[in-house]
């Protein structure tokens, strides 16, 4: 008999998860409390983790279609002038692209493989044994349950496996708006941009053909923060060599807070939890979504080879999640470099760029790392658990 999964969720997570079990033979059904897949016009980025994923799955080649390949990070003052600057080198893939051809190409072939979803759909909690219990008093049950609900999870919170939350201190907005026709937009073709003015950060990178990506942060206790939309001219005052980029951010929006997610396990009984409900991330490394593919697609192997579902979750975690614990850290500290004075913090960026062995240890760890190499875990992983950063 197939075994069964039940996904709450159909982002990310949960479609890497679905399309992943699916291809092993699985019956999957993912539940959305949408109305419809996800559309929000928003940027991804993946690396060369998160490429090799895609690839497996045999979904690469449309996802990258339209995106734009990224090759160089850049990092200046408000005024545009170089503070550092890094090429990624041949050996590194990065994407950028807009997050809503991603989830369609996920989600069509989810169903093309067999699998189903279902919308309106809100689970609310889960019990060990498999039970999914749903906002309306229905309830299913199954091999296995994913929790792939966000960093504000309710699967998760109910099985009591959240430890603590951390935040940056930060807030963030971020958009995808039309590539501005001037001189800032061409120059940062092909090129991330991180650009300084005391703590507050613009970055700016293309995403698409005629789109670019654009994010906002500041400290936390300024005005910008999760209750203000954004402030047009604070912003302007602050980069104003940028007003192109800054007028074209549609404006009502609010911004998110930046925090780290940490749980007691990823796992209670046949209940996984996977995704930001897990290991959510500051983004300013932009590998969130890398490892949220990486730990969904590690799931989907680790369960399909054990015997028993619990020890095949068991395996999964010893795998993966000091990794990504690691991966937190270091965006955490790479987030808090924005409290740094600016020259103590431009000799730390320099000093970053300047390493080839820093870099690949830090900015480019996750980036580095192949799960869809790794057959199964070894006893030397129980060793390795507690000492990353490791390159894979």
């Amino acid at each position: 008999m197939k075994r069964s999964a039940e996904i709450v969720g159909g982002g990310i997570a949960g479609l890497v998860a679905g399309l992943a079990l699916a291809q092993k033979g699985w019956r999957v059904r993912i539940h959305e409390r949408h109305s419809a897949p996800r559309t929000t016009r928003n940027a991804v980025f993946i690396w060369e983790n998160g490429l090799r994923v895609l690839d497996a799955l045999g979904v690469l080649a449309p996802v990258t279609a339209d995106g734009i390949r990224i090759v160089r990070l850049d990092r200046r003052n408000h005024r545009g002038g170089k503070i550092s600057s890094s090429n990624f080198g041949e050996n590194f893939g990065l994407y950028s692209l807009l997050r809503e051809k991603l989830l369609t190409i996920l989600h069509e072939a989810f169903v093309e493989t067999g699998g189903a979803i279902v919308f309106n759909s809100r689970a609310v909690a889960a019990d060990p044994d498999g039970s999914l219990h749903f906002a309306d008093g229905r309830s299913l049950r199954a091999d296995l349950v994913v929790a792939a609900d966000g960093s504000a999870s309710s699967i998760r919170d109910r099985l009591g496996l959240l430890k603590w939350r951390l935040s940056t201190n930060q807030v963030g907005y971020q958009a995808v708006i039309p590539r501005p026709q001037d001189e800032i937009a061409r120059a940062s073709e092909g090129s991330y941009r991180e650009y300084w003015n005391g703590p507050r950060r613009l970055r700016f990178a293309p995403c698409a053909s005629g789109f670019a990506w654009v994010q906002l942060t500041s400290p936390l206790s300024e005005r910008f923060s999760d209750t203000v939309s954004i402030d047009r001219e604070f912003w302007r005052s602050l980069f104003p060599d940028l007003t192109s980029v800054v007028d074209c951010i549609p404006g009502g929006s609010r911004a998110d807070k930046l925090e780290i997610v940490r749980l007691e396990s990823w796992s209670e009984g046949q209940v996984a939890v996977v995704g930001s409900a897990a290991s959510a991330q500051p983004p300013f490394l932009g590998h969130g979504a890398g490892c949220t593919m990486m730990a969904a697609f590690s799931l989907a192997q680790a369960i399909d080879r054990a015997r028993d579902v619990t020890d095949g979750l068991s395996a999964w975690e010893l795998r993966e999640r000091a990794f990504n614990e690691w991966i937190q850290w270091i965006a955490y500290w790479y987030d808090q470099l924005a409290f740094l004075p600016a020259g103590a913090r431009i000799t730390a960026l320099k000093a970053i760029d300047a390493s080839t062995w820093v870099k690949r240890r830090t900015l480019l760890v996750a980036a580095c790392r192949d799960v869809t190499a790794i057959a199964r875990p070894s006893p030397t992983d129980v060793i390795a658990a507690g000492n990353y950063p490791l390159i894979h």
